[in-house]
């Protein structure tokens, strides 16, 4: 019996180490900026708009918002290059912000940002994300997509006449309600 005490002590103190080292390993792949791609259901849209959205990039572009394509303007998009960061509005030590380097000259991190009137992802300065939803964004348990606010509500959303042939742009459902977009003409 009293050879099993310092075995599992063993045990118990290579469990804390691999821990540990899981902890910070998930810590520092926290602060390790990244490209975003996207994937969508099968099930979704028509082939023709998923061939449009599956695998392709996230980019930062003008009027403060997110966009997604295969062919960017490369005058005016700039691909998405950012990951999480420690944000004022959640407690010390936090990594719930996401941000990203913006395309501006020079380049400038800005805050992605949820708009809480249209639900349209956005980026901008601190007076841009003031009321509006600045996370928390996490990875998904296996690291491999992002979160908001703990769920996986993204949406690709193309305003037929306004936006360009295979750009999209990045919104998000909170509400699990089509992100209020039940006449996108009306908009």
């Amino acid at each position: 019996m009293a050879a099993m005490v310092p075995t599992m002590i063993g045990l118990n103190q290579a469990s804390q180490n691999m821990r540990d080292s899981e902890d910070s390993r998930k810590e520092s792949s926290r602060k390790q900026r990244c490209h975003l791609l996207v994937n969508c259901s099968v099930s979704q849209g028509t082939t023709a708009q998923r061939e449009q959205i599956h695998n392709a990039m996230v980019y930062v572009g003008p009027e403060n918002r997110l966009y997604i394509t295969k062919n960017p303007n490369p005058e005016t998009m700039t691909p998405f290059n950012g990951g999480f960061f420690t944000h004022p509005q959640f407690p010390p030590d936090n990594t719930a912000g996401l941000v990203t380097i913006t395309g501006e000259t020079p380049p400038t991190l800005r805050w992605v940002f949820l708009d809480v009137t249209t639900h349209e992802v956005r980026w901008g300065g601190r007076a841009e994300s003031e009321g509006q939803v600045c996370g928390p964004f996490d990875w998904t348990k296996d690291e491999s997509r992002i979160t908001l606010e703990g769920w996986e509500g993204w949406l690709a959303v193309r305003f037929p006449g306004v936006d360009e042939e295979g750009v999209w742009r990045l919104w998000f459902d909170r509400d699990d309600d089509g992100a209020g977009l039940k006449d996108l003409d009306s908009l």
